[in-house]
């Protein structure tokens, strides 16, 4: 699951490591994440529990446990891609003062290999360690990209597959066995 929507997500600005409160649409977008949970699970007994520790997927969390029992034990490895540079900043004052990172870069692709951030492969690699930690079946709470690349792995995707991929908020990817359902 995606944390719910902040402020600078409706502001265009940039997060990264950086953190923005949710909009009073992101509280609503979390409380749906318990409310479909609470539904299709009944309870998170028999998963693992894991999340960003970043304030945005906190937030979340907490209002996801307005529904249910939810408890999951932060990780850094679920932290969003790390910006470097472009934290904090909306697209136009990227242009303005990295012109040629962003340079011919279609909608997201700008946000892999920013000034003093991570790569695809870097977060591919921090993704995929992430994994390796899993023993059971376990619901995760984190972040856009983080979420989209983690996704891609399990569904063997390629890299210009996995940045395709969406990255809604308010609805639970559920994969297993290879396969994406969504939860809405």
């Amino acid at each position: 699951m995606r944390h719910g929507e902040t402020e600078w997500n409706l502001a265009g600005r940039a997060q990264g490591h950086l953190n923005s409160p949710l909009t009073q649409r992101g509280r609503q977008q979390a409380q749906r994440l318990g409310e479909i949970l609470a539904r299709e699970l009944g309870s998170p007994d028999g998963f693992d529990q894991m999340a960003s520790p970043i304030g945005r997927v906190q937030e979340t969390i907490a209002n996801i446990r307005q529904h249910l029992d939810f408890r999951p034990v932060a990780t850094d490895l679920l932290k969003e891609i790390d910006l470097g540079r472009l934290s904090g900043l909306t697209k136009p004052e990227m242009i303005e003062r990295f012109p040629a990172h962003m340079a011919g870069k279609p909608d997201h692709d700008w946000y892999f290999g920013a000034p003093g951030g991570e790569t695809l492969a870097d977060l591919r690699e921090r993704a995929s360690r992430w994994l390796g930690t899993l023993s059971r079946p376990t619901i995760a709470v984190a972040h856009g990209q983080i979420g989209k690349v983690i996704r891609g792995i399990c569904l063997g995707l390629d890299d210009a597959q996995i940045l395709r991929l969406k990255e809604p908020q308010g609805v639970v990817h559920v994969i297993e066995d290879g396969a994406e359902a969504i939860w809405t």
